[in-house]
């Protein structure tokens, strides 16, 4: 047992004089346990803080085995002087950083409050190939700038001015210069455009027409020089193959008549097949059938409004049979 003396004072009597003295008795044990019980407390505290700071380390800490980055900070402002709020976003193609570390085509979205710019991004100009970084501001839903960022390794934060390459207003793309060699995988669809396109065929030669074979690929017609190739890719003797002589094609054909504002009729040295196929000009501009004039065979007779005057200059094109 264990002894402890209290002293009472009664704060009536002058002198604050002890009144009675109380003799408690304490156990030992149990007054050991909680003094340990009160130790374990503080030491539990400790403890606990010490995991926190341990983890705040940590979170400080770039992960280990990541490759070294550049922080950037600057402010942004609006030209009425307000400070710019939205996103920043950053895209990269695929590269590997100075330490060996491959890092895929990837896109970064950075919250942008107060005009406040933090980015940390692994240096490009180390980078193997030497790559850039394509960086927009957005707010409201709308580009106000595309910028093109060079980041060099820094100990210290740099403003965007001292990584910024070109910059332009607005959402328009500014290819990086130099920026290396191209992965399929970077430029977004190219790979299926790529699969979907037309592959070259083994024998393609050139100076010859090209026709689409029955594995889909891009071929040389086969047949002697002076023949003609058919819709279904075949090839013959122009005129044949059931489809009857080709069409004579004439331009620019003056038709036979007086122009003196009096004659109404003209003739063209073929009958157009079909008849729409006439594109009948005067002066340069296009006349209308049934409107300015009517055909019957190679015959064309205009209307008395549209008959051509002294000076007019008359011009044809269509389609004939072959003659």
């Amino acid at each position: 047992m264990k002894q402890q003396h209290l002293t009472v004072r009664s704060p009536s009597l002058p002198g604050r004089i002890p009144v009675f003295r109380l003799l408690l008795y304490w156990p030992e044990a149990p007054l050991q346990a909680l003094m340990e019980q009160e130790a374990g407390k503080r030491m539990w505290t400790i403890a606990r803080w010490a995991v926190v700071a341990a983890l705040f380390g940590m979170a400080a800490a770039p992960a280990e085995g990541a490759p070294p980055l550049t922080f950037i900070q600057d402010t942004l402002y609006r030209a009425d002087g307000a400070p710019f709020a939205g996103v920043a976003e950053v895209s990269w193609n695929s590269f590997s950083a100075a330490d060996g570390t491959f890092i895929p085509q990837g896109k970064l979205t950075v919250q942008v409050f107060g005009g406040v710019v933090r980015i940390r991004l692994v240096p490009g100009t180390t980078a193997t190939p030497y790559t850039y970084y394509g960086v927009k501001f957005i707010t409201g839903g709308a580009t106000l700038a595309t910028e093109v960022w060079a980041v060099p390794p820094s100990a210290s934060p740099l403003e965007i001015r001292q990584v910024r390459v070109s910059s332009q207003s607005g959402g328009g793309t500014a290819p990086p210069p130099g920026s290396g060699n191209l992965q399929i995988g970077d430029v977004e669809g190219l790979q299926a455009e790529l699969a979907a396109r037309m592959v070259r065929a083994p024998l393609l030669q050139v100076n010859r027409a090209a026709v689409i074979n029955e594995n889909g690929e891009l071929a040389s017609a086969v047949g002697a020089a002076g023949d003609c190739v058919r819709a279904d890719g075949t090839t013959g003797p122009c005129g044949t193959g059931g489809g009857g002589a080709l069409p004579l094609m004439v331009d620019g054909e003056t038709p036979a008549g007086v122009v003196d504002g009096i004659n109404a009729v003209f003739t063209l040295n073929y009958v157009p097949s079909p008849a729409d196929s006439l594109r009948l000009y005067r002066n340069g501009i296009l006349l209308k059938s049934g409107v300015d004039y009517t055909l019957s065979g190679n015959t064309v007779t205009f209307l008395t409004l549209a008959r051509p005057e002294t000076g007019d200059v008359l011009q044809a094109a269509y389609r004939a049979p072959a003659p």
